[in-house]
């Protein structure tokens, strides 16, 4: 009995320590990576306001325009023709992957004078992180693969509804789908990050946050639960290897599973893949 005290004692010690490794350690490590700047000009301070803004300005186009966009750009035998709801979907997927990166990215260039690669699109360093893409997916993926059989998941995934039906449009979807995530990751761990990091130090992870998590609303309570843990998370990989790739294949690799795993238990995966 007496000897299971000990052992009992140093696992709860090796993950006390294991948690401040991942927690106030990689604080104090970002604080000292990237300190506040307390001589920032105010036309500097100005400039990245403008950026906030601007990424405020995206969020609202978003959130009401893409429906009207596609009804008012795109003809009508397609906005209201029988495979609507398949252009939807995909002018959806790409007109989110434009707007995330093409406003902060032209803003940060020609208003801030930064580079993509000061923006996390860094291939620096990639094999050396990989082991961090691996880690976050296996992290992931158990929680995902539990509650793929959910009535609140199934309902959601895939976003579009007949993507179990043709081969050609599921892998048309899927590649679409994974666009939007390449401009959200740039919008949320890109631009929002390292354009404001040297006025607010890691702080800034926390501005990118809950407009991060509000945009999970709409789906299913825990991956809206998730998503604040994720966003804290991928926001610290990102700052600390100065690179954004993480999050992308992060989020590629979930969202493919996740659409994999709602048509497996919906039965119509085996059969669009034997097609």
């Amino acid at each position: 009995m007496s000897g299971g005290l000990p052992k009992a004692t140093e696992a709860v010690s090796g993950l006390r320590r294991l948690w401040l490794l991942l927690t106030v350690e990689q604080w104090r490590a970002l604080r000292r990576q990237y300190p506040i700047d307390p001589d920032a000009s105010d036309s500097l301070q100005l400039r990245v306001l403008g950026l906030y803004l601007l990424a405020a300005l995206v969020l609202i186009v978003n959130d009401y325009w893409i429906v009207d966009s596609f009804r008012a750009l795109l003809p009508k035998d397609i906005s209201r023709g029988p495979d609507r709801e398949f252009y939807r979907r995909i002018w959806w997927a790409w007109f989110l992957f434009l707007s995330y990166s093409v406003p902060l990215a032209l803003y940060a260039r020609l208003v801030l004078g930064m580079r993509l690669a000061e923006l996390g699109l860094s291939g620096r360093g990639f094999l050396r992180h990989a082991w961090i893409y691996g880690l976050g997916f296996l992290v992931v993926l158990p929680l995902v693969v539990m509650v793929s059989d959910d009535p609140s998941f199934l309902k959601t995934y895939p976003f579009y509804k007949k993507a179990g039906e043709s081969l050609s449009r599921l892998l048309i979807w899927e590649l679409s789908y994974a666009a939007q995530f390449v401009g959200l990751e740039f919008f949320f761990r890109g631009a929002m990050l390292f354009c404001g990091v040297r006025l607010l130090g890691p702080w800034v992870i926390l501005l990118m946050l809950f407009p991060y998590m509000m945009l999970h609303f709409s789906k299913p309570e825990l991956e809206c639960l998730g998503s604040i843990i994720a966003g804290l998370a991928l926001g610290v990989v990102s700052l600390r290897t100065g690179s954004i790739y993480a999050g992308m294949l992060i989020h590629i690799s979930v969202a493919w599973t996740m659409d994999a795993l709602a048509l497996h238990h919906k039965g119509v995966l085996e059969k669009v893949l034997s097609l």
